[in-house]
């Protein structure tokens, strides 16, 4: 069974990945690089707490992927010889006022009660650990089962899976123009360089995605910054509603973001959001503006009406989505590639088809 995939970034080539080890031929088309768009300028966390999302279907689907990461990764890692450094830090969720606070200590025991770990910390608990912390920060949430990995070593890592597999068909540099279908029934990619048949597809092309097929995937833009670090600076990540800091595993930088802007596919940094993010930082860890910069870089996440992906078959026969990650691609990359060895491999299909159907936006 020959499966085309339409996209490069995380999402597609954990697919392809675990198609491929299932025996399938899988064709790859990216318009770029692969592994260069928003997988590459993501932040890396894997944070289903602290990103305080609602118990929902889509935060059991976020639970489920944290759990899978440690072997996700190591998989990888055994698969390729990289490290991804995937580090369970726990994840810190800072609050700058009272107000903050409450609703913190109020998801907190939502989270609680739903039998999840995590704990409150005042300020008098942690601003030792500390070469310095905002003036403003009154306390937080420690998250201890959230966790990151460094994105640019994972995507690397699948990078070279991807490129050392001869049957795996790498179309780099080439777009995807229109599917091509006849009675219902899905027959192939038309591109920029020619016709690419297959016997299904899947579109994962990030925030490209509804350019591609008429499905509401949109960009939401986003800038971020890096810079130097030393061990003693900080010990796990900070997700603040100013701004949020990761530290790498090999302390080799800080990643600090992100910005969130509707603005279509704008490109280049704003001096609006880099000062945004260096505030961030300032109120949060102050000594931390001593430090170099080392890069500042924007990308796209794939946004949709309600923040939720579009993971479900397609408008035609044997096509399928699995785009519109928003926030969580990166943590939802394995168990997205589970359901379609599932479906692929053993005809299982999920109950996630339905509640992350497209159509729940036609019904709406």
């Amino acid at each position: 069974m020959r499966i085309l995939i339409i996209g490069g970034g995380i999402i597609g080539l954990s697919i392809a990945r675990d198609l491929y080890k299932e025996g399938f031929e899988v064709v790859i088309i990216e318009r770029e690089r692969i592994g260069r768009g928003a997988s590459w300028v993501a932040g890396g966390m894997l944070a289903p707490q602290s990103e305080g999302l609602p118990i929902n279907p889509f935060f059991d689907f976020c639970i489920q992927a944290r759990d899978m990461y440690k072997s996700y990764a190591e998989s990888i890692e055994n698969d390729t010889d990289i490290k991804v450094d995937y580090w369970e830090s726990g994840i810190f969720c800072p609050a700058y006022s009272e107000a903050e606070a409450e609703e913190l200590k109020r998801k907190l025991e939502e989270y609680r009660k739903y039998g999840l770990t995590g704990g409150w910390l005042d300020r008098k608990e942690i601003e030792d650990a500390y070469k310095s912390l905002g003036p403003d920060i009154i306390g937080g949430v420690l998250y201890p089962d959230d966790s990151q990995v460094d994105n640019r070593l994972l995507m690397l890592a699948l990078e070279n899976y991807i490129r050392r597999k001869t049957m795996v068909k790498l179309y780099e540099g080439t777009t995807a123009v229109e599917i091509i279908h006849h009675k219902g029934k899905f027959q192939g990619v038309k591109t920029d360089k020619g016709l690419l048949v297959g016997d299904a597809c899947i579109i994962a092309a990030g925030a490209w995605s509804g350019e591609i097929d008429n499905i509401p995937v949109f960009p939401v833009k986003g800038e971020m910054i890096a810079t130097d670090i030393e061990p003693d600076d900080i010990d796990r990540v900070f997700f603040g509603s100013r701004a949020y800091l990761i530290p790498r595993k090999s302390y080799t930088r800080l990643v600090i973001g992100a910005t969130e802007e509707n603005v279509g596919f704008k490109d280049g940094n704003t001096v609006k959001g880099v000062l945004q993010l260096l505030n961030g930082l300032k109120d949060t860890l102050p000594h931390m503006v001593e430090r170099n910069v080392q890069e500042f870089w924007y990308g796209y996440r794939p946004g949709t009406p309600d923040t939720e992906p579009i993971i479900c078959e397609g408008k035609y026969e044997n096509l399928y989505y699995a785009t519109g990650h928003y926030r969580n691609g990166i943590l939802l990359a394995p168990i997205t590639s589970k359901l379609f060895v599932d479906l692929f491999k053993y005809g299982k299909r999920s109950r996630y088809f339905d509640i992350f159907s497209y159509k729940r936006f036609e019904e709406k």
